[in-house]
């Protein structure tokens, strides 16, 4: 940059607030007033206004549009001078500062730096130089002990289980505020009655076993939109189900930290359940589902049903299958163009038979028949033992977490070998996802037994697929068929052979 300026210059003012509480942009107007009058004195022309309202300066995640902008034009030669009301306005950290004076010794630019607190920034020597290094150096180190300051009170919101006054309303409560405008103070929430149904209701059915997807899909096809007004995504479902806010819980960093503030929707045992099983069933989804957007099935069984034709054995006798380490191979739906029902058929481009097959209306008339049965038997046994196994698994998998947490401790702090350390880690989160399968198995269980069989034999024909899909998923393993027998025009229930869990 030379060092002899111009008379008159075609200047742009930069303007920038970090925190604009009253959303009103009145303390960058002010900033602008006051360029504009220093302008006005050095009889200089102003040809552009760039305006970072509301965005920090040490904020690497966010771009300063404006910023950037301004650096183009003056590297275009738009402009030639650029007028801010101090020094930190234009930068906070001390690469920044190293960026534009690379841009500035250009040979080609002849630039001045002027502002309104400091007067003129000279970066075109070394004495101007290191005077912006020292300044810039100051203002690092108060935004450094500034975000100390911030961090701390974090802390104790967490530990005190209060409101963040920032984000988004969360979905099931109404938030109430002291001011105006968007960096009003919040001073606390209630339920929203409406939205609290909907959360009650994907919890129990969640729980029951029903895909996420096919309550994102009921939720968007009936109308119901998330708190910032749009659509609802697995992933929305998912992280609302598995909060613990919805629980009355503080959660920092995925982490449970104690009794939040704000009242609770569903009962704490109730989300433990939830986050066991959405923990679980994650992987599950994604290896089954990929990236489809829908899970709809036309049939309540789909995926359940398995062919023995990588084994053949006679009906009635063990199938060794798994002692041999060979899963069964899937059944798909196949329409029929010799019948007028469709099939669930062992496919042979995947790799089966392509021979055996069941006719679906019957299968399902059948299975209906082996669930209540078995559902009266588990009914008949819960009445005799009511015992829960649930409160010891809860407790095994707390015991687990915090062993995990010491190991993590012990890994940071380097006492032990990190080998020995990283082994042990990874037997413990064997242990915990063991756990965790068999917690989320019992709570879709007990949730599938808290109707009693006489309300879900009336209620069974109103179930949609997705909810018969989740009874049967949650009691059933997997469902064997085997080869059909002589008549074959005769359905025989004795094909069927069902896993339970």
């Amino acid at each position: 940059m030379k060092a002899t300026a111009r008379a008159r210059r075609r200047v742009g003012i930069y303007i920038r607030i970090s925190d604009d509480r009253e959303g009103a942009g009145l303390g960058v107007k002010r900033q602008e007033d006051d360029c504009r009058l220093l302008a006005s004195s050095l009889g200089w022309t102003v040809v552009e206004v760039y305006d970072d309202n509301d965005m920090s300066a040490t904020n690497r995640r966010k771009k300063r549009k404006g910023y950037h902008r301004m650096l183009a034009d003056i590297e275009s030669g738009h402009i030639d001078g650029v007028l801010a009301w101090h020094p930190d306005r234009l930068y906070r950290q001390p690469r920044e500062l190293e960026d534009l004076m690379d841009l500035l010794d250009s040979p080609d630019l002849d630039v001045e730096l002027r502002t309104v607190r400091t007067g003129t920034i000279d970066l075109s020597t070394p004495d101007g130089r290191m005077l912006a290094r020292i300044q810039v150096a100051v203002a690092k180190r108060e935004v450094e002990h500034r975000q100390e300051r911030i961090l701390r009170k974090v802390q104790e919101l967490v530990e005190a289980g209060a409101i963040h006054n920032s984000g988004h309303r969360a979905f099931g409560y109404d938030r109430h505020f002291d001011g105006t405008g968007p960096r009003r103070k919040i001073t606390g929430e209630t339920v929203n009655e409406r939205e609290a149904k909907y959360i009650e209701n994907w919890a129990d059915r969640a729980l029951e076993g029903e895909t996420l997807y096919s309550l994102v899909i009921e939720a968007n096809d009936n109308g119901v939109l998330t708190s910032t007004g749009g659509p609802w995504s697995y992933q929305g479902m998912r992280a609302l189900l598995r909060s613990g806010r919805i629980a009355g819980l503080k959660e920092h960093k995925g982490e449970i930290k104690g009794k939040a503030v704000w009242p609770a929707i569903i009962p704490v045992e109730k989300h433990k359940a939830l986050r066991a099983l959405l923990d679980t069933k994650s992987e599950e989804y994604k290896a089954e589902h990929g990236e489809r957007k829908t899970t709809a099935k036309k049939y309540p069984l789909s995926g359940l049903p398995r062919c023995t034709c990588k084994i053949p054995h006679v009906i009635g006798e063990p199938c060794d299958c798994k002692e041999k380490g060979r899963p069964h191979h899937k059944m798909k739906t196949s329409p029929r163009s010799d019948r007028p029902t469709s099939v669930y058929t062992c496919q042979k481009d995947g790799g089966g038979c392509g021979a055996r097959t069941i006719d679906i209306p019957q299968f399902e008339k059948a299975m209906e028949q082996l669930l209540f049965a078995q559902l009266e038997e588990v009914e008949a046994a819960v009445v005799e033992d009511p015992s829960d196994p649930r409160p010891a698994l809860e407790e095994k998998l707390g015991k687990l977490e915090r062993r995990k947490a010491e190991l993590e401790l012990e890994l940071d702090e380097g006492d032990r070998p990190v080998r020995e350390i990283t082994e042990a880690l990874t037997r413990v989160k064997g242990r915990i996802a063991s756990a965790q399968r068999e917690l989320a198995e019992q709570s879709v269980k007990a949730n599938v037994m808290d109707i009693s069989v006489a309300e879900l034999r009336k209620a069974w024909d109103d179930y949609s697929v997705a909810r018969k899909q989740a009874v049967y998923r949650g009691l059933i393993e997997e469902i064997i068929i085997h080869p059909a027998t002589r008549p074959y025009n005769v359905f025989n229930p004795a094909r069927i052979e069902v896993k339970w869990k």
